[in-house]
């Protein structure tokens, strides 16, 4: 009689003790802030699905990762403010030594990417990025990175270099296509003007 009640009370004694140990566990484990968007918060905080999220906004996280300064430049730069042409890549300009052109290009890599040139690498969807160091005719890295622009990218805000800094740019340059491109920076900032 008495071991049966030994066997009849155990599976409440164990319920207890596991009762008990989860409260513990759970206590230890909970989050600050959940990683999910919460009902009446902004949804644009919430971590994304990682299968939702660009190679380029990944790369750009892997810069913020790694406290890269990065800004972008070129054209486009200019097509995220509204000049209508059409672009083969992505300029970032690094605040990195030319010399270390292989930390941004590995960093690139680690995410799946293909090095193309030392300076230019393939994402994983076939978006090309081009690592530039300095560009002619502008200021430094620190000077122009002050003038540049808070513009939302792929649903991040990033460091844009504002229009006439890149007509500047491409003035210094004057390769054929530059002409065509100042044309339609010139057309926008005109526009801009006559809007105010």
């Amino acid at each position: 009689m008495t071991t049966k009640l030994k066997h009849e009370n155990k599976p409440k004694r164990l319920a207890k003790s596991v009762s008990k140990n989860k409260k513990r566990a759970r206590s230890g484990r909970t989050r600050k802030s959940s990683l999910r968007a919460q009902p009446g918060r902004d949804a644009g905080r919430a971590v994304a699905d990682e299968r939702n999220i660009s190679p380029l906004i990944r790369l750009v996280g892997a810069f913020r990762a790694e406290n890269i300064q990065f800004q972008l430049i070129g054209m486009s730069a200019a097509v995220l403010q509204g000049v209508p042409v059409i672009t083969n890549d992505i300029d970032f300009w690094l605040d990195l030594p030319a010399r270390q052109y292989m930390r941004a290009v590995n960093l690139a890599r680690r995410l799946g990417a293909k090095m193309v040139r030392n300076t230019i690498v393939e994402l994983t969807d076939g978006t090309l990025v081009n690592y530039i160091y300095e560009v002619t005719g502008l200021k430094d890295f620190a000077v122009e990175f002050r003038r540049a622009k808070k513009i939302n990218f792929h649903g991040l805000t990033i460091p844009v270099m504002p229009l006439e800094s890149i007509r500047k740019s491409k003035m210094a340059v004057m390769r054929p296509k530059d002409e065509a491109h100042i044309y339609y920076i010139n057309e926008i900032l005109r526009l801009r003007k006559k809007a105010k």
